[in-house]
């Protein structure tokens, strides 16, 4: 296989880039310092941009009249009009990128889960929604590989963001030789990954590869890379994956013994139940194409869809959907 692409990813700047919270501090992240090797960063900070400083008062996002507004409670500032022209002027001048990774629960940067009150008034009630700049992303970047840094505790979503970040990389590089070969390449060696997210969106696929009408590779392309974050916006079910695991551990059923097929149903199980990541029923996988060999299997993205040194497995232990 391919050496992995190397992802552009758009970060918070106060990820451990730079002391710029409101605050005045950092936030340490083990994995963003590991990830660091692999991908290329494209470090921001809204608050900052827009002239807001560091330290400095908090701002909140309050709804009024029924539209978010982002506002500094301590000096009366209304951000909102700074802060949509920013978003705007910096994310149309963004380049191709792979994904984000934003700063969980920030009023500017979060994606998702970031409280929007009611008022500023003492006490007042809230929910949860997405910041303004991390808000945006979400609404002009639905296919590509969003997260915020609390979410990848869980190495469940850790595996899946990783997943979409680096095979969106992968297109990312293809797409730019303009070849229908180079296309053919890259669905040959995803397809088991594609066959596990969605069925659907592979089969519209395959038959776009196959190009019967002659049509331009860049074309081609372009269409096929709609489908390619269509097909990886939602996370595979266990049983999805479990199907495709079965469908490769039957190129084996005549190699191995009935240990062996035991501990991989074994496996399989604990995947099921949450109390494995999917990578070691890969990494089970991986010895039996070693050991009895498989140049199809081999070139599968699904058994190393990201670098293997990024395959931790702690976790927040909050869960699969936290």
């Amino acid at each position: 296989m391919n050496k992995h692409a190397r992802p552009e990813v758009v970060v918070s700047k106060c990820l451990g880039f730079e002391a710029c919270r409101w605050n005045g501090e950092t936030v340490h992240e083990p994995f963003v310092e590991l990830l660091g090797s692999w991908v290329r960063w494209h470090p921001v900070c809204p608050e900052v941009a827009i002239g807001l400083g560091v330290p400095r008062d908090p701002i909140r996002v309050v709804e009024q009249k029924g539209l978010p507004r982002l506002l500094q409670p301590a000096t009366g500032r209304d951000c909102t009009r700074d802060m949509q022209d920013f978003c705007a002027e910096h994310l149309d001048a963004l380049g191709l990128v792979d994904g984000f990774l934003l700063k969980n629960r920030s009023p500017s940067c979060g994606p998702l889960d970031v409280k929007i009150y009611s008022s500023l008034k003492p006490g007042a009630s809230s929910r949860r929604g997405p910041g303004f700049f991390g808000g945006e992303v979400m609404r002009r970047f639905p296919m590509l590989a969003v997260e915020h840094e609390g979410r990848l505790h869980n190495f469940m979503l850790r595996e899946r963001w990783l997943t979409r970040l680096f095979t969106l990389a992968d297109f990312r590089r293809m797409a730019g030789k303009d070849s229908m070969g180079e296309l053919v390449k890259f669905h040959s060696r995803h397809k088991l990954l594609l066959m596990a997210y969605n069925q659907q969106q592979l089969r519209i696929m395959g038959a776009l590869v196959a190009n019967p009408e002659k049509r331009a590779a860049p074309e081609v392309i372009a269409v096929y890379g709609d489908h390619l974050g269509k097909a990886l916006a939602r996370s595979p079910s266990a049983g999805q994956v479990i199907n495709v695991l079965m469908h490769a551990e039957g190129y084996f059923k005549k190699q191995l013994n009935a240990a062996e097929k035991a501990l991989f149903l074994e496996t399989l199980d604990k995947y099921r139940a949450k109390k494995l990541p999917l990578s070691v029923a890969q990494a089970l996988l991986g010895s039996w194409i070693a050991r009895f060999g498989s140049d199809y299997l081999a070139g599968q993205s699904f058994f190393a869809p990201y670098p293997e040194e990024l395959m931790e497995i702690s976790d927040s232990g909050k869960g699969r959907d936290y």
